[in-house]
């Protein structure tokens, strides 16, 4: 019997499409739970992509989602380095100079979803980068 075939590139890329488009949904039901309103997902600036764009209180929330797999794994909230925190930094900038946003402050939310067999687990961490 033959061992099974390695996933390609592009079968693992849409797996992982997929995996984070799921995180992404439990991450903003999460936050619209405890009152954010969202406002775009995978919102693509010239600075770089923010996963969700939210609302609260008047502030706008650029949210950074990491996700797993399993309990146990390498915890996802270790996972946001300087340069992706610099780059959300440069996108909130940006966003806030535009003409629907100008003058509004911002700041980063870290939303961390676990995704096992049972429901989702989401710790959000606000303005944790």
């Amino acid at each position: 019997m033959r061992p099974p075939e390695p996933l390609d590139r592009a079968r693992r890329g849409l797996l992982a499409r997929l995996f984070g488009s799921r995180a992404e949904r439990a991450a903003a039901r999460a936050l619209k739970a405890r009152g954010y309103r969202i406002l775009a997902r995978n919102l693509r600036t010239p600075r770089g992509e923010v996963d969700l764009l939210a609302e609260e209180g008047g502030l706008l929330v650029l949210v950074e989602v990491k996700s797993t797999q399993r309990e146990g794994a390498a915890p996802p909230l270790g996972r946001v380095g300087p340069r992706e925190r610099e780059r959300l930094e440069s996108a909130g900038r940006w966003l806030c100079a535009q003409p629907a946003f100008r003058g509004r402050g911002f700041r980063l939310d870290l939303v961390a979803v676990t995704l096992d067999r049972g429901a989702p687990i989401v710790t959000i961490r606000p303005d944790a980068l």
